[in-house]
């Protein structure tokens, strides 16, 4: 048969973005000054421009949690 892939992800492309200042998030955000009626008011506006995706991450190999209620062993 032969090695099997494993199916947890070891790899995976990472969904986080460094922006021009070096900060690293899912999403960025910047305060605009809209003046309606006489009125300013400040608004979060997404960017969208100047964003460098993280990449590939290695992730630590997967465990199994200490309170999972299955006995596990080996025949």
């Amino acid at each position: 048969m032969g090695l099997q892939p494993s199916p947890f992800p070891v790899f995976p492309h990472s969904s986080m973005f460094y922006d021009e200042d070096g900060d690293l998030a899912h999403e960025f955000y910047e305060e605009t000054i809209v003046t309606k009626n006489g009125q300013k008011r400040a608004k979060l506006r997404r960017v969208h421009k100047n964003l460098i995706p993280q990449g590939i991450v290695k992730l630590d190999p997967p465990r199994i949690h200490v309170d999972f209620p299955v006995i596990l062993y080996e025949v």
